[in-house]
């Protein structure tokens, strides 16, 4: 009786750490956490910082290539540990493109996309759609799971915590939810209004999001509630937070909020219009929140005004701030900018005719800009842009070249040439280019294989004309940029 005792007891001991092992695998399989690519999720990271590791000082400011995408593009940009792209848009699906362009595979989902994906650790991205679910792909296009999450769309971005749990919420539920990695439920949070705002995870776990019911909500890892912030608008902003635990975030009474860990109010910045634009934080602490007034912020750690830039549109994206200090977003002008850390303008990109853009920028390994857009005409479509090709910086636009020598700038601000003229090309990472292409209107000039990539032109032409110059790089990848001159050299 003892040696069976015994024998109970011994294996009942050696089962104990089985029993506890097979109850976490079943919540909390997968090597969990946020990827360390180079832009994981929704602004960067888990923080919302919107703070990249890379630099773009190089960076022309002009398109390196577009994709286009049979759905209107609302979603960010997410960048993996290999340079793939991950979107998601308004015809149902999930795309991941290859650095040059080409479409690696989609996922079609049951319902419009807004959310922006997360990566994990393991590879697999996380993705919220318009039918009420959260969706786990596969990095080869598959699908791992799908969970609903509550009524209505899923517009927030997903969020992953380093023990591998999944932050998301539903727009008219209302409830953040956290999901196991294995696609189980956690826990819910109800809070008393829509939710569009996108979790933001805190160093030591806590989860901030914002609703409708114009509350800023801190939630512990547990799901129970830590405080809420109450202001006086709908909170459809994302929370960002900064390293000493200030959670900034916008609401539509035209504030910016910084509050402080404990909930409690540090100050306020008035801006004029509601703000749906996510807090950026740069590395000495700069606030960058755009709003409905068109205008890009920066804001002292202290909640004073540093400068203010005018798009002249309504700005829904959220700013992505590279290792230099550059400051990228979007507006619903169809323009893409870049401003530089003393809010002047570094240089502008239009998408096109009826385009707009509430899509957020992202910033990849080498320095290029990711960002979506939507077209109205000639019908509902949108584009991937990647930003980061060639621009023709000789001739200068809008100046007088007489027998080759820069005169000064023409009046009516069209370039003139007379006689002969050099056209100079700068390329974003000249090193992977193979060579560069000229042409004058639609005929081949000249091919250059190795920088300086210049010519001379002293073809004779008379009038209005285009210098296109075209490079191919190493990826497949192949940027245009060209120039409106008027040529008189017979």
């Amino acid at each position: 009786m003892r040696k069976i005792l015994g024998l109970i007891l011994l294996i009942t001991l050696f089962n104990i750490p089985l029993l506890v092992t097979t109850s976490l695998s079943i919540n909390e399989e997968g090597d969990g956490g946020l990827q360390d690519g180079p832009w994981s999720m929704f602004c960067h990271d888990n923080q919302h910082t919107g703070r990249s590791d890379y630099d773009t000082y190089n960076n022309p400011g002009t398109e390196k290539w577009r994709h286009e995408i049979s759905g209107l593009v609302a979603s960010s940009p997410s960048v993996g540990e290999d340079g793939t792209i991950y979107i998601g848009a308004n015809d149902q699906s999930l795309y991941a493109i290859n650095p040059n362009g080409f479409k690696k595979w989609s996922y079609k989902t049951n319902g419009w996309i807004y959310s922006s994906p997360a990566i994990s650790n393991d590879g697999i991205i996380y993705i919220g759609s318009g039918d009420s679910n959260l969706y786990s792909i596969y990095s080869d296009g598959t699908l791992k799971w799908k969970v609903h999450i509550g009524e209505g769309w899923v517009y927030s971005s997903p969020a992953i915590d380093n023990d591998g749990t999944i932050y998301i919420s539903s727009v008219i539920g209302g409830n953040l939810c956290a999901i196991y990695p294995n696609g189980t439920k956690k826990w819910e949070f109800e809070t008393n209004g829509w939710i569009y705002s996108s979790p933001a995870i805190g160093r030591d776990g806590v989860v901030y999001i914002g609703s409708h019911d114009h509350n800023l909500y801190a939630i512990y890892p547990n799901g129970t509630e830590k405080w809420c912030f109450n202001t006086v608008g709908e909170i459809k902003s994302s929370p960002s937070i900064d390293s000493d635990g200030t959670v900034y975030v916008g609401s539509w009474d035209n504030y910016l909020y910084a509050i402080n860990p404990d909930g409690t109010e540090k100050w306020r910045f008035k801006t004029g219009g509601s703000i749906d634009s996510s807090p950026a934080i740069a590395k000495d602490g700069t606030i960058y929140i755009g709003s409905y007034d068109g205008k890009l912020y920066a804001i002292t750690i202290n909640g004073a005004i540093k400068w203010e830039f005018d798009t002249g549109s309504e700005i829904y994206s959220s700013p992505a701030i590279s290792n230099d200090g550059i400051i990228y977003l979007g507006a619903w002008n169809g323009n893409i900018y870049g401003v530089s850390p003393g809010g002047t303008e570094k240089w502008n990109l239009p998408v096109g005719d009826h385009g707009y853009i509430t899509s957020s920028p992202s910033i990849g390994k080498d320095g290029t800009i990711y960002i979506g857009s939507r077209f109205s005409e000639p019908n509902f479509h949108g584009y991937l842009h990647a930003i980061g090709g060639i621009k023709i910086e000789e001739p200068r636009q809008g100046y007088l070249y007489i027998g080759y020598r820069e005169i000064g700038p023409t009046p009516s601000r069209n370039t003139l040439v007379i006689g002969r003229t050099p056209v100079k090309l700068s390329a974003f990472h000249e090193e992977n280019v193979d060579r560069v292409e000229f042409y004058l209107d639609d005929q081949l000039i000249e091919t250059v294989y190795e920088t300086p990539f210049a010519i001379m032109l002293d073809e004779t032409a008379f009038w209005k004309h285009t210098i296109l110059a075209k490079a191919y790089y190493a990826d497949g990848s192949t940027p245009t940029d060209q120039m409106d001159v008027v040529i008189f050299n017979i």
